[in-house]
């Protein structure tokens, strides 16, 4: 899993960050006080490999699981840096690739943690736009079948006809964790904003 800063870099990763200038004075405005709030509840589902024409394709259709109490919830000022580290982000970002953010730019954030229900409340938020992101990790039970027998038919006068494999299937749990984000634009002061993450 990829974190935002440049003092999280992973050196068998090449990094990459924003090229436009960081309004370091802009951003703290935006997370100014203000009297908006953004609520919610953070969780993932597992990801479930869909068969297509053209091979698979993996996606979040499987059981659902909830941010574990604590979970951290960061929210950042949606500036032209954050616009230009999201695009940038979502164009390399890879097994071998990371997209950073400065130091300085990480630093201007808010941090919540959630509940026993996953659930998280931002407060004293001004007019703007913000992205929420938080990594959640979760415990899981994965299967596969494997072959642990033949059974064979025999004809009347005990020759083999055919055989057919016997499969078995095995389970066991696996961890994982994935990141969950949502941009969201507070348009009047006051607002309260119930969200998904």
């Amino acid at each position: 899993m990829s974190f935002l800063c440049a003092g999280e870099a992973f050196s068998q990763k090449d990094s990459y960050f924003p090229q436009v200038f960081f309004d370091k004075k802009q951003a703290e405005s935006q997370l100014g006080a203000g009297k908006s709030t953004i609520e919610g509840v953070a969780f993932t589902r597992e990801k479930r490999s869909i068969p297509l024409t053209m091979g698979a394709v993996k996606v979040k259709t499987g059981k659902k699981h909830m941010a574990r109490p604590n979970t951290v919830v960061m929210l950042f000022p949606v500036t032209e840096y954050f616009t230009e580290f999201y695009n940038l982000r979502k164009k390399l970002e890879s097994k071998t690739k990371q997209v950073l953010m400065s130091n300085e730019a990480f630093a201007v954030r808010r941090e919540a943690y959630t509940d026993d229900y996953g659930r998280f409340r931002f407060e004293n938020l001004k007019v703007g736009k913000y992205y929420l992101e938080t990594i959640v990790d979760f415990t899981a039970v994965g299967s596969y079948k494997q072959q642990t027998g033949t059974s064979t038919a025999y004809n009347v006068y005990g020759t083999p006809l055919y055989s057919t494999p016997i499969y078995e299937t095995f389970f066991y749990d696996y961890e994982a964790a994935h990141r969950e984000s949502k941009f969201v634009e507070v348009k009047k002061d006051g607002q309260v904003i119930e969200i998904k993450l």
